[in-house]
């Protein structure tokens, strides 16, 4: 290469060296070399100042024989034919054979050098000025007139011969790869447009050079490859450092995580430790605290008996007693002082102060009165809020003091029978409060006292407290278990408040009551509630009414009560035992949910309308004994009588109530029948269930609009102009229930028609309908119904009609 660079650097004078090296190229057949020389040597401008050079090459290289034009078309044709597969073969086998072909070519040329360095300076041998002048002398050699036209186009044309004949040569000689790559090199550097080398001012590389350049690059590559595979190993290295890293993390957090979950063990131990160490020190503070509570009443006994043993002098009473003692009694003075003047809403802020107080003066009976009167005096007539406030705290303090202290300071005191009776009517509610609040505490053990509270309380003159006091055993039975005992106490106390003269106080007591004492029973005793306590109320209710009736069977009839009085009586405890048991249709129906096996698999309404198996008793109860003492007082209604109707609406709604616990598939395989048959028995009798057969029992059959119309038109077409009392009275009652009158007044229509199956004796009993009607309905109803029925049958061709 060093040679090389010498003989082209680019002499002032043209340079014999240059010319040499090209002849012995020549003559040596080394035409790769050759080539690459004239390549530089364009790039380098050396050729334009050296025209034997210029000459001599394009001689060499335009000559026809040594080059023929059939090699250029085979190079191009293979030159076009696409990507040889050659191309893949490894860049490092190529760039070994180039540089093997280059060190050939520069070790001849050295051996050359070496051959002509024995010539003296100044002398001429046969590569020197004398092979100069036979080049000049060569017509061969010699430039012609047309070269410097050509110049330009033989440039192109002559570097595609080159690169033909180079790649022959390669070819012919083995160098394949090196073939291959001249070819792939040769076609890249078509594309490169090398037309004008005089305009570009610079020239590239012919392909030997690419090829070399291509061989340096992979080197280069396969270093950078080297570096970033290096570097890759150093990644992963670091990366397995990491990962072993990680490892010893997740160990670490494994253990710590295992160390915690024992920790967290030993602590939810230590917790229950304490909370049980809290409930016995709780348990001993309060055994602590009745026995200081004894221990004041035992010294105040003594002392009440011994008056050196109370004194002062260090002789009787400890010290520290008489001090508390003192404490307790200022204490006192000041509730009683400022209360008055403190506004109601922020009194129950005292409440902490009373309850300490009653604390400390238990067994102190003079003391321990008058801080348990302070719950009842801190206010006058204290709301729902303020009560339950102090209900707790009286409850708390029974629960600190235990039982013994706060019986002798609250039962025999201000809650006792005595106290109450000259209390006002708010502090009696408040009494009751704290019974039923007593009654629902686990450490409150007198039940006896609760419920002669709940006894005392269902007689009391105040409207106010009967109707407090239904709410108040409703929240016991809600907060506690009562006994059967109790419970029996409990059922006298309903019965009682049920038919109260005063409706506040019955209605409340059927409204919250009643449903809860019916939910506990079916929860707790359902047979006591079917056989005792349900057939209580209603046999209790048919012989109320029952009494207004002689007779049996087709000679039974109402013939009255012995006085209105006596009458009024009856049928207000009739009515207030009907509306009790129509509150228990809800707990009723939830209990025949309940209670419905699982082998059943029809729902409750169907399963009710067939035959109830043995299984499933509470609903045969229902369907049987239930419907039956129903239809008992219903058979028992007095007819319609001044006084009487209220009787028969509260059987009417207790009825519909009890159609929708069966549903409507038993109501109408059951029920129904039951009432049918009632009707058959006698005349008064018809007249009594007849309307509570219209109005209660029929309209909640399946699609029970249609039946009721059609019912009663059945009804008026069998029976006689003689005998429709009891239809006409049972259209006046069902003509004030707004939800049949539609009903009502479309069978009548229907009825008023002269067609053949409406007779004369129809119409005209229609006709008696719809004047009895007509005093019950709305006045809109009569213009838009009854007066277009009546002018059909004024138009009736039947004069009697």
């Amino acid at each position: 290469t060093s040679t090389l660079g010498v003989a082209m650097a680019p002499p002032s004078a043209p340079s014999d060296e240059l010319l040499s090296t090209i002849l012995f190229l020549i003559n040596n057949h080394y035409w790769c070399a050759l080539y690459e020389l004239y390549v530089d040597a364009r790039r380098l401008n050396v050729l334009d100042a050296d025209l034997p050079s210029l000459n001599t090459l394009k001689s060499f290289f335009n000559d026809s024989k040594r080059f023929p034009d059939g090699v250029f078309r085979a190079v191009n044709d293979a030159f076009d034919s696409g990507v040889s597969a050659a191309r893949v073969v490894d860049a490092e086998s190529r760039a070994a054979v180039a540089e093997y072909e280059l060190r050939c070519a520069r070790e001849d040329l050295q051996n050359s050098r070496r051959g002509a360095g024995g010539v003296e300076d100044g002398g001429e041998d046969a590569s020197g000025a004398s092979v100069r002048r036979g080049v000049d002398a060569d017509d061969a050699f010699a430039p012609t007139s047309g070269d410097s036209a050509r110049s330009s186009a033989d440039d192109v044309g002559l570097d595609a011969k080159l690169d033909a004949a180079t790649y022959e040569y390669l070819s012919r000689r083995g160098y394949k790869a090196t073939a291959l790559s001249m070819r792939d090199e040769s076609s890249t550097a078509a594309k490169l447009m090398e037309k004008d080398f005089a305009s570009d001012g610079e020239r590239t590389f012919g392909a030997l050079r690419r090829m070399y350049e291509r061989a340096r690059m992979t080197e280069t590559t396969a270093s950078a490859l080297e570096s970033e595979r290096a570097r890759v190993d150093d990644v992963e290295s670091e990366l397995i450092r990491a990962r072993a890293r990680i490892d010893e993390l997740e160990r670490e957090n494994t253990t710590t995580t295992t160390s915690r979950d024992a920790l967290s063990s030993k602590l939810a131990l230590a917790e229950s430790g304490l909370s049980d160490l809290k409930v016995s020190a709780a348990q001993w503070e309060k055994k602590a605290t009745e026995s200081a509570s004894e221990v004041n009443r035992l010294l105040s006994e003594l002392g009440a008996g011994n008056e050196e043993w109370s004194s002062r002098d260090g002789n009787g009473v400890p010290r520290t007693t008489i001090e508390e003692n003192d404490t307790i009694d200022a204490v006192l003075s000041f509730i009683c002082a400022i209360a008055p003047k403190v506004a109601p809403a922020a009194r129950k802020e005292l409440l902490p102060m009373i309850s300490r107080a009653c604390v400390r003066a238990a067994g102190d009976e003079k003391r321990a009165a008058r801080s348990s009167n302070l719950f009842f005096e801190l206010f006058k007539a204290p709301n729902v809020e303020q009560r339950d406030a102090i209900v707790d705290a009286i409850a708390n303090v029974g629960e600190i003091v235990g039982m013994n202290a706060f019986e002798g300071t609250f039962i025999r005191g201000c809650l006792g029978s005595e106290a109450v009776a000259t209390m006002n009517e708010e502090r009696r509610v408040l009494v009751l409060d704290a019974i039923a609040k007593l009654g629902a505490s686990s450490w409150f053990t007198l039940n006896n006292f609760v419920m002669d509270g709940f006894k005392r309380a269902a007689v009391d003159p105040s409207d106010g407290v009967r109707a407090e006091c239904s709410r108040a055993v409703e929240r016991y039975i809600a907060a506690n278990a009562p006994s059967d005992d109790n419970m029996e106490t409990i059922e006298d106390v309903l019965m009682t408040l049920a038919c109260d003269g005063s409706d506040e106080v019955a209605d409340a007591a059927r409204a919250t009551l009643a449903p809860a004492v019916a939910s506990w029973y079916l929860g707790a005793n359902p047979r006591r509630f079917t056989d005792v306590f349900a057939r209580k109320v209603l046999d209790k209710a048919a012989e109320a009414l029952r009494s207004g009736w002689t007779g049996e069977g087709a000679e039974r009839e109402f013939k009255g009560w012995v006085s209105p009085e006596d009458g009024d009586r009856h049928r207000w405890h009739a009515t207030s035992l009907v509306k009790t048991f129509e509150a228990f249709a809800r707990p009723i129906r939830e209990a025949l949910s309940a209670t419905k096996p699982a082998s059943i698999a029809d729902g409750v309404d169907d399963a009710l309308s067939k035959d109830v198996p043995d299984s499933w008793p509470f609903a045969q109860w229902c369907v049987k004994e239930a419907s039956d003492l129903i239809v008992q007082v219903i058979s028992s209604t007095a007819p319609d009588v001044v006084g009487q109707e209220s009787v028969r609406e509260s059987i009417c709604a207790a009825v519909a109530s009890w159609c929708g616990v069966l549903g409507a598939l038993a109501t109408r395989a059951v029920l129904i029948g039951k009432v049918n048959d009632a009707c058959l028995v006698s005349y008064d009798q018809r007249r009594a269930v007849m309307p509570i057969l219209l109005a209660g029992v029929v309209p909640y059959t399946p699609d029970g609009g249609a039946v009721l119309g059609d019912y009663i038109k059945r009804l008026i077409q069998q029976a006689s102009a003689e005998s429709c009392d009891e239809i006409i009275d049972a259209a006046r009652y069902l003509a004030a229930f707004e939800q049949h009158t539609a009903n009502l007044l479309d069978a009548l229509k229907r009825c008023a028609h002269p067609i053949a199956e409406n007779p004369p004796t129809v119409r005209l009993i229609t006709a008696r309908l719809l004047a009895a009607t007509s005093e019950i309905l709305p006045l809109k109803h009569v213009l838009e119904h009854v007066y277009p029925a009546l002018n059909v049958l004024r138009a009736d061709p039947e004069t009697s009609v």
